[in-house]
This record gives structure tokens, C-alpha cells and sequence, in this order.
């Protein structure tokens, strides 16, 4: 078997018979894959503890059977240690990785998907907690994957949403943006939603990546985005996510 290259970040793990671990990859060239990585519970010197959850990886793999890579090896680019240091970062971090191990199917490449995800391991890594960066990763992921909400213009009939921050609209989730007033009724389910919070949103969405470590949001968008984005996220898959319910149970005590 020809035996390839690529980074990666190690969305999730487990055991798989005695020595053997059973690991999901997001990578920089093929998206989302699946392998196995042999004895690596007991390999020191070909895994050490590098197919840890968070760690950004490049591994050499080569095509297996069944759809699975067989991993040989992994050499540590970046572990982001300091995430586990913090539960707040620990519950953020498990919900990006959850979401793109959710939301995405497999070998299907996105590049600028992998940069979201090492980039926002690297603010939880390096930075505080803070959360403006799951309700920017929620918006950032969405695009990417072909759900960018609609914050400017009505979803429904199209028209340019008020600019001013004390006019709101609402926000619909089965039709993936904000609708004007005049369009509110044929959108059952529809939430408030401010105008400052849309005028945030469509900031997160369309900023530089590298400006993100510095993205402020005030008590009330929080708020909202804290409402909107998760459940819309949740709309989409069409089930929960386990690491939201933690994050919420933990936060809620």
C-alpha cells in the first residue's frame, strides 16, 4: 500500500480491541476520515499520546479496507495542552470538534473549514475563554458548509433588512435568516431577534480569520446568538448534540 501524508486534527477517539485505537480525523487535504491506528495503545515510539482529542497531528496513513485508514504514524504539530487546563475551554473545544464530526461527511476536503478549526483551537489554547467564540465558530461553520444565514435581506421576500441597531426583525429557522416584519407571519417559529445582533452576526461571518482573537459582543447579542445559533445548528442536523447539553447543564449550575 502507498503510504501518504496529511496534517489533522483529532476530532475523536476510542478504543478498538486490546491495542488498537479507533480514531476520527479532520484533515487539511481530505476532509473527514476514519481509521485505525494499530497498537497504538501500547506503541510508544509511533503514537506516544499524540491521537489525544484537540491535538493537531500529521500523520502517515495509507487507504485500508471498508472505507478505514490504517494510521502508522503521528508526529505532534501543536497538542494544545492548555485547553484542557480550563472546563470552559474544555466544553467549547468538545463542541467544535462535535459539530464538525456531525456536520460533515467523509472525504469530502475543505480547507478553509480545517484553518476555522485549528485557528479557534488556537485562541482557546492561547487565550481566555470567551463566548464570542462559539457563537462565531457556529456562524463560520454554517457558511462553510452551504448554510450561511441570511442577516442582511429578508429571507422570504428579499428585502434589505433596517440597518439601524434598534430595529430588529425576526429570526427563522426554517427558512435560515432573519425575515422582515411583513413576512413574520408566514414564518411560524419565528424568534426576535435585534438588530445589533444581526449587524454582529454578519461581522462575524465576513471578518479576516485573523481578527477574530479580537471580536467583542455585547450582553445582548450574547444573549441572543446563545438562543438562535445553537438550536439553528441543532435544526440543521436534525438532533442534539451531547457536548451542547453538557456545556448548558455546567453552565446552568
Amino acid at each position: 500500500m502507498q503510504l501518504r501524508k496529511t496534517d489533522a486534527v483529532v476530532l475523536h477517539r476510542a478504543d478498538f480491541g486490546e491495542s488498537d485505537l479507533l480514531v476520527t480525523l479532520y484533515t487539511s487535504d481530505l476532509g473527514k476520515i476514519k481509521g485505525i491506528a494499530k497498537g497504538a495503545k501500547r506503541s510508544k515510539r509511533r503514537f506516544v499520546n499524540n491521537l489525544q482529542p484537540f491535538s493537531y497531528i500529521r500523520i502517515l496513513f495509507a487507504e485500508g479496507r471498508g472505507g478505514l485508514i490504517r494510521v502508522d504514524e503521528a508526529d505532534m504539530i501543536q497538542p494544545f495542552f492548555r485547553i484542557g487546563d480550563d472546563i470552559s475551554k474544555v466544553l467549547y473545544g468538545s463542541y467544535f470538534l462535535e459539530m464538525v464530526r456531525e456536520m460533515t461527511g467523509e472525504k469530502e476536503a475543505n480547507p478553509p473549514l480545517f484553518a476555522l478549526v485549528v485557528t479557534f483551537l488556537t485562541l482557546l489554547n492561547d487565550l481566555p475563554a470567551r463566548e464570542e467564540y462559539p457563537r462565531v465558530f457556529e456562524l463560520r461553520l454554517l457558511d462553510l458548509l452551504g448554510y450561511r444565514l441570511r442577516v442582511a435581506e429578508c429571507s422570504i421576500c428579499n428585502q434589505q433588512l433596517p440597518s439601524a441597531k434598534g430595529e430588529g426583525a425576526w429570526f427563522s429557522f426554517r427558512h435560515g435568516g432573519a425575515v422582515c416584519k411583513g413576512c413574520s407571519s408566514n414564518a411560524q417559529g419565528a424568534v426576535a431577534i435585534s438588530g445589533e445582533t444581526l449587524q454582529a452576526m454578519e461581522q462575524a461571518i465576513t471578518m479576516d480569520l485573523t481578527e477574530i482573537e479580537g471580536i467583542r459582543f455585547s450582553s445582548q447579542v450574547l444573549a441572543e446568538g446563545r438562543e438562535i445559533l445553537p438550536r439553528f445548528v441543532q435544526h440543521q442536523l436534525g438532533k442534539g448534540l451531547k457536548s451542547l447539553r453538557v456545556m448548558e447543564e455546567v453552565e446552568g449550575d
